[in-house]
């Protein structure tokens, strides 16, 4: 049997961002962790870091506090942000160019494209404070 390789974890700096409530006067504290599969990957998602954190504080900002206090509102964020992180890498899944499913390149696409499970395996929430 192959031995698993513990993930490793890398802690982003806590964000605080106003949400997009009407009048602007919420704000979320927000810490995020990355869990990924292996160091080397970690190496690479550190060099993309300003990036990673430019890019969850917008797609923070166009949540409203009804959002994100919702059952299913963090599980989305959580999503958002994974999809967000592997963006520079090139991990982004297929899934999300389904606005081209008509095409039959796009079909073909699909119907091969079996892609391996990405290396950043899961956003963890470490602090979640909206105010």
């Amino acid at each position: 049997s192959v031995p698993k390789v513990p993930p490793t974890f890398l802690a982003l700096e806590n964000v605080v961002v106003n949400l997009a409530d009407p009048g602007g006067e919420r704000l979320i504290q927000l810490g995020l962790t990355l869990q990924i599969a292996d160091a080397k990957v970690a190496d690479q998602v550190k060099v993309y870091m300003p990036r990673i954190r430019n890019d969850v504080i917008r797609l923070v900002s166009q949540r409203t506090t009804q959002d994100l206090l919702h059952p299913d509102g963090k599980e989305k964020l959580a999503a958002a942000i994974l999809r967000a992180v592997g963006e520079p890498l090139g991990l982004v899944n297929d899934d999300e160019e389904e606005e081209e499913e008509d095409s039959p390149k796009a079909k073909k696409k699909k119907k091969k494209a079996v892609k391996a499970p990405s290396p950043i395996q899961a956003v963890l929430f470490s602090s979640f404070i909206i105010q």
